[in-house]
């Protein structure tokens, strides 16, 4: 369940009116779920956040959120994990 936005510097809390809503696939722990279980994660950017940033999804490492200037490679603040 998503209660505030994603970005760690923002408190937020959620609004479906607003903002926007992401989702990614998670992958299942080692030991747990069958790789064919559809699972998935769920981030939302409040309207003020949305403006100026994007959320980013990494094979093996995770979700990322990185500004919307920043569209070229450099680094990323990862806020949840693959």
């Amino acid at each position: 369940m998503v209660s505030k936005c994603a970005n760690p510097s923002c408190a937020a809390t959620f609004d479906h009116r607003q903002g926007r809503l992401f989702r990614f696939p998670k992958r299942p722990v080692e030991g747990g779920r069958p790789a064919n279980t559809h699972c998935v994660q769920h981030f939302w950017l409040c309207g003020n956040c949305h403006r100026d940033y994007l959320l980013e999804y990494h094979d093996d490492i995770g979700v990322a959120i990185t500004r919307r200037v920043e569209r070229t490679p450099g680094p990323r603040k990862f806020i949840s994990a693959a």
